[in-house]
């Protein structure tokens, strides 16, 4: 069905395209190598000091911005076309969280094949230093609400998970899949992974050191969404996972099973293959991975799995359509552009949610994420590694959503982030400045996460 669909839409493609000026796309071939620090006369990228450290500038220095582009903000708009949907993961029947009338087609475009496998050890996401949780979890807490509650049909299943979680401790949890997957990799109380589960009989093998109160969710490959929420509460003597649900509602006393609802995803009806975990620290914990004990900076991490886009990605061809291309990079239409952008690059990743696509980006083996601090002065300064053609997202944790993104063009003489972002006034060519508002709660965040690839 989906090979079909995606034949029908390649054709519609190929006639839309046709009407289309394509004078401006990117034609520098796929797979070139490095960006020319004056290639498209950015900045150099050499801005740290021979010892290692970074220029930290003061906060009287000047920003200088573009002045003629109207900083978009739903949150204080009234006139804003950007409408924040606060369920923005839910899926409700056929309803798509989005207008399917006004999807870019470029999610419908790609493609993927069979998942490669990988035994590959490697961090996914990299919180930053001296972070440290603002709450407790109490785990007996969550398990017992749950189990008292499995099936008193109150919401859908991450509402369910999201009042768990409130009832062990956790405030201000949201009613989404991937965001409550977003609120606890940024919660600093555990990490996260991914685990493949049991295509035998559909059962979820768990780690030895995963406990009553954590949480899985199944995971949806070619979205990037999470789909199914669960938290648990038990294993069984195999180690398989008992947990507690709605939505087809389970009461945690046998093994939980990938059930046709999410096997396949029910949305797409790709297979699914992997599911979710979170693991909340305990004082006892015992087994844990070398890479989490050694680094508790680590958010999300994994010792196999799938990788979703075996492909590499060109930053010259990325950054030529980044420039072409000036679009919005808040919501809808910023998510888009950001697809439209790495697919120029040569990738397949592309889905019209910014949280799903940065979902995608951490389980393409790529590269690695890593989140960085908003300076006073709004400003974002990069590390030695970042380099133009890497991704940029704005993230709001209480939310739990990534709600902008965009391509980096570089770095100024201090090593403040440089970005190809119109609706949050920049120019390409000057310091970022993050003004834009949270669209959902309107506050002003304190942090963006960098998509680095590893070239």
């Amino acid at each position: 069905m989906k090979k079909v669909f995606a034949i029908f839409t390649l054709i519609i493609f190929i006639i839309s395209s046709t009407a289309c000026d394509t004078a401006d796309f990117p034609s520098v071939p796929v797979g070139s190598a490095g960006v020319p620090d004056d290639y498209f006369n950015l900045p150099d990228n050499s801005t740290a000091e021979p010892d290692g450290t970074s220029k930290v500038p003061s906060e009287s220095t000047d920003i200088s911005v573009s002045s003629d582009v109207p900083t978009a903000n739903a949150a204080t708009d009234p006139n804003s076309s950007f409408e924040f949907v606060d369920d923005t993961h839910e899926w409700k029947g056929d309803n798509f969280i989005y207008n399917p009338n006004s999807v870019d087609t470029s999610f419908y475009q790609r493609y993927y094949g069979d998942f490669s496998w990988s035994d590959e050890t490697r961090t996914l996401w990299t919180g930053a230093s001296g972070v440290q949780p603002k709450e407790k979890y109490d785990p007996a807490a969550a398990v017992a609400y749950g189990r008292k509650y499995w099936d008193n049909h109150v919401g859908l299943c991450a509402e369910f998970i999201s009042r768990c979680l409130t009832a062990g401790g956790i405030t201000e949890f949201t009613t989404s899949s991937t965001s409550i997957t977003m609120q606890l990799l940024n919660s600093r109380l555990g990490f996260g992974q991914f685990i493949t589960y049991d295509k035998s009989d559909h059962t979820i093998p768990m780690p030895e050191y995963a406990r009553p109160g954590d949480v899985v969710q199944i995971f949806c490959s070619y979205e990037g969404t999470l789909i199914h929420s669960l938290l648990m509460v038990d294993t069984s003597e195999r180690g398989r996972l008992k947990a507690v649900c709605h939505n087809f509602a389970n009461d945690g006393e046998y093994e939980f099973k990938i059930d046709y609802m999410n096997d396949p995803c029910y949305d797409c009806y790709t297979e699914t293959v992997e599911v979710f975990f979170y693991h909340f620290y305990r004082d006892d914990d015992e087994g844990l991975p070398d890479e989490v004990v050694n680094n508790r900076n680590i958010l999300l991490w994994e010792d196999h799995g799938h990788n979703i886009a075996n492909e590499e990605y060109d930053r010259v061809a990325a950054l030529k359509y980044a420039i072409n291309h000036p679009m919005d990079g808040v919501g809808a239409n910023g998510a888009e552009h950001t697809s439209a952008i790495l697919q120029a690059g040569g990738l397949s990743i592309g889905y019209p949610i910014q949280s799903a696509m940065f979902m995608q980006l951490l389980k393409s083996h790529l590269g690695s994420a890593q989140s960085l601090p908003v300076n006073p002065n709004r400003t974002v300064t990069l590390p030695d590694c970042a380099v133009a053609g890497d991704i940029c997202f704005v993230y709001c944790p209480d939310d739990g959503v990534m709600f902008s993104s965009f391509a980096v063009a570089g770095k100024d003489e201090y090593g403040r982030l440089i970005a190809h972002s119109y609706d949050l006034v920049n120019d390409g060519a000057s310091a970022f400045k993050i003004e834009s508002l949270c669209p959902g709660c309107g506050c002003e965040v304190g942090e963006v996460v960098l998509y680095h690839f590893d070239d």
